[in-house]
């Protein structure tokens, strides 16, 4: 390929650098790839930047692109490649070229590519076609953009690639806010943020992704910011109060600076430094009392890496209480992996949580899988309906908890993995003890700390979360009629919070924006529900009342048939002489 005198320089200085390195276009050159051990080093060396990614990037990628043959690529520094996410296996072409976990994708190795090319020319680069220097990877179209720091260190590369799909514009402007947001979250993330202050010169900016970012400490000093602060503020420096950028009244929410002409929002990040942890657990608060215990005590075991079990009915917030309990850890900035053991087949569950090398099993991908235990190393392993795991898994996921290393399926090589384990159940596990359906001895394991959530009839702010979901779902202004309210806090709820939600979005649905949300809003299989107790009594006693009615009847029919016999009358109806008399005098009839 001939280079033309048009062509951006970034690539045709790339090309230089691939002659210089020896390469030839016609020859595949010899991959540059780790080792296991070196592998799992890169994995924990850049363990912050791959959990972010997965937050915060891969969502977006999955959404623009979940239809298209790509693959999301990070790589570190240094061009190895650590993880890649989208389709579940390469063509053959892409598997011959090695773009691949562990491999190295510099220049020097590769040539001309996306993943090289950005982190040398620290730019956002476009390798379509013909443009890659190795005439085996021009079937490929690679878009690529380093990663820095918020201190302006590079720290790796996100890379889409696709075969025999051209990448256009559309592509570049994804992988910027891919880009975007993993740095973002690098920036909120700084030890010791407390304040991020988002600013733009219009309010309709604020939110749109491009807006400048200031991260402040506790006391207002300035941790970081991006690129777009940094341009929006005159010489921001890191140590400088934020009131001599942006006024006194910075922290007070949504306002207008006036001396910079800004609109600011401000809001509260989460700490996560353990000394702080105190001062986060106030920043969580539950109305209701048992909650608001469990809440506290499984607050004091997550710092001491002791076990905590999670039980309560379905649809009482186990899942949501753990994503809190997370939020507010000192692993906060590390993974929170949950597996559902009741969703997953059996004879999956040991591949997904041990993981498996390459080839361990027919249909096993070839790159093997980490598996979700080593995934939240560092962080939160949430195994939740844990009274559904078969046996055998029992027996492993045992040896794990013990040994704190995991060995994959079809493996020798053990890891270590530092996680925090909280298992969640709806059953009762010593139950299934004594019925030999659980393990005894994983039982007390992860029986470190037991705690129950209430199931929301019993709990003391009902009341207060009915208004809080009415005023999340309602279409408009609206008040909540208080006979509504009297039968929704009536009500047994056995779908706890679930089933409330549920109830409030449909409900509201069907007011469609009218000023009061009562009675007739609600659809026949939910008023079907919500049937009081008070209503309930009214309708028994209507029933009894019948019921009441057709016996007397039958008496005094049966009474004049037999001429006034009670022996034969009480024989037919099939009670005693006694209660016949009694049941004659109140009706009034003498024998």
């Amino acid at each position: 390929m001939t280079i033309a005198p048009q062509t951006q320089a970034w690539l045709s200085d790339s090309w230089s650098r691939s002659q210089g390195a020896g390469l030839s276009e016609a020859k595949l050159p010899q991959e540059l790839r780790l080792n296991a051990e070196a592998l799992a080093e890169r994995h924990h060396a850049n363990k912050q930047l791959i959990n972010l990614t997965k937050q915060y990037a891969l969502p977006l990628f999955n959404q623009m692109m979940a239809h298209s043959q790509s693959r999301l690529i990070l790589s570190d520094r240094d061009g190895y490649v650590l993880c890649h996410w989208g389709v579940s296996r390469y063509s053959d072409k892409l598997a011959n070229v090695a773009l691949d976990v562990g491999v190295n994708w510099r220049e020097e190795h590769k040539g001309t590519n996306a993943i090289g090319t950005a982190l040398t020319a620290r730019q956002t680069v476009a390798v379509i076609g013909e443009q890659h220097f190795i005439r085996h990877h021009r079937f490929m179209s690679c878009t690529a953009s380093p990663i820095f720091s918020p201190e302006g260190e590079l720290l790796g590369a996100i890379d889409i690639t696709s075969e025999q799909q051209l990448h256009t514009q559309q592509t570049l402007v994804l992988i910027a806010s891919l880009v975007q947001q993993i740095e973002t979250a690098l920036l909120c993330h700084l030890p010791g943020s407390h304040y991020r202050i988002d600013l733009a010169e219009q309010p309709s900016l604020i939110t749109s992704g491009w807006q400048g970012i200031v991260v402040a400490n506790v006391d207002g000093k300035l941790l970081g910011c991006n690129a777009m602060a940094k341009r929006l503020l005159h010489r921001p420096r890191i140590g400088d109060d934020i009131d001599r950028h942006l006024g006194a009244s910075w922290n007070s929410g949504e306002l207008v600076c006036q001396d910079q002409g800004l609109h600011l929002k401000t809001q509260q990040l989460v700490e996560t430094r353990p000394s702080q942890l105190v001062s986060q657990q106030i920043g969580v608060r539950f109305r209701d009392p048992k909650l608001e215990r469990a809440w506290q005590q499984a607050n004091k075991v997550v710092g001491r890496n002791i076990p905590l079990l999670i039980c309560g009915e379905t649809g009482v917030g186990k899942e949501q209480f753990v994503k809190k309990l997370h939020g507010q850890s000192a692993r906060a900035q590390a993974a929170l992996v949950a597996v559902n053991c009741a969703a997953l087949p059996a004879d999956l569950v040991e591949s997904e949580l041990f993981g498996y090398q390459a080839g361990a099993f027919t249909g096993a991908s070839r790159q093997g899988f980490e598996g979700k235990i080593r995934q939240a190393d560092g962080g939160f392993l949430f195994l939740d309906e844990i009274g559904e795991m078969p046996l055998a898994t029992q027996s492993r996921l045992l040896r794990v908890l013990q040994e704190r290393e995991v060995v994959p399926v079809g493996g020798n090589r053990s890891y270590k993995v530092d996680i925090q384990v909280v298992a969640a159940t709806h059953a009762d596990l010593r139950q299934l003890v004594s019925q030999g359906a659980f393990r005894e001895d994983l039982y007390y394991r992860l029986n470190g700390l037991q705690v129950s959530l209430p199931p929301l009839r019993q709990r003391a702010d009902i009341e207060r979360i009915i208004h809080k979901l009415h005023r999340r779902y309602r279409q408009a202004p609206q008040q909540l009629c208080p006979q509504l309210l009297r039968r929704l806090l009536a009500h047994d709820w056995p779908g706890n919070l679930r089933e409330l939600d549920n109830l409030m979005q449909v409900a509201c649905l069907m007011a469609d924006g009218d000023p009061e949300l009562n009675w007739q809003h609600l659809p026949d299989t939910l008023q079907a529900q919500l049937k009081g107790p008070e209503e309930a009594g009214e309708q028994m006693a209507a029933c009894e009342s019948e019921l009441s009615l057709m016996v007397n009847a039958n008496i005094v029919s049966s009474f004049h048939r037999f001429e006034g016999n009670v022996s034969r009358c009480a024989k037919h109806l099939g009670i005693s002489r006694n209660t016949l008399y009694r049941k004659l005098k109140a009706l009034g009839l003498k024998p």
